[in-house]
């Protein structure tokens, strides 16, 4: 009778190559907070990183798909000026992101929620928060965003209107993705932006 077949350390590496890492969240807080901050991120090791454009995605079709309400109530990507009209493409950029990232790196994105639990309309906190994250990202550091409205109202759920901020590690620049901003998705960065947000609500 044939004995077992053994495996090799050239076998077992071909299968770590071809695993894939699960994108993983950090959640910083309780979804329904005023804001909420949620790091997004890959564990160390061998393969393939699972990609960053199906949540993208998730976030600008948040209903069901093929129904009236498989859209976000407003999208942008927000970039500086010299940036390359490609780049205001959701799915483009987010694919073009992680083309870029490194082999190695497990820093994903970071994801800001802001709540309006008070809104009367969808223009006001959509230009307060589209403000504030053009502010405080963009302009400041010079990463792109991926602003989203969802107005779950829309689907006839008593949920507050929403704005999500899903903020890139990398600058977009007229020369393509430069640098890393990895403190944008740690604890600190994270803290920062709450509490940039609430001091802009409250000015």
């Amino acid at each position: 009778m044939p004995g077992k077949k053994k495996t090799s350390a050239l076998d077992t590496a071909s299968v770590a190559a071809l695993a894939t890492r699960p994108l993983k969240a950090f959640y910083h807080n309780q979804p329904d907070d005023p804001v909420s901050t949620t790091r997004f991120y890959w564990s160390k090791g061998e393969g393939s990183r699972e990609s960053i454009v199906p949540h993208f995605e998730t976030k600008c079709q948040p209903g069901s798909k093929g129904s009236d309400e498989d859209k976000a109530a407003a999208v942008e990507v927000l970039l500086r000026g010299d940036v390359p009209q490609d780049y205001a493409d959701p799915l483009f950029m987010a694919e073009s992101y992680m083309s870029k990232l490194p082999a190695d790196e497990t820093a994903a994105f970071a994801q800001v929620t802001l709540q309006f639990p008070n809104a009367t309309n969808l223009h006001g906190p959509w230009q307060q928060a589209r403000a504030w994250l053009w502010e405080h990202y963009v302009e400041r550091v010079g990463v792109p965003v991926l602003a989203v409205l969802h107005a779950p109202f829309l689907s006839g759920s008593d949920s507050s209107v929403h704005v999500h901020g899903l903020v890139l590690m990398k600058r977009a620049t007229c020369f393509g993705w430069l640098g890393i901003h990895r403190d944008l998705a740690g604890d600190a960065g994270l803290a920062a932006a709450e509490a940039s947000w609430r001091d802009w609500v409250n000015r």
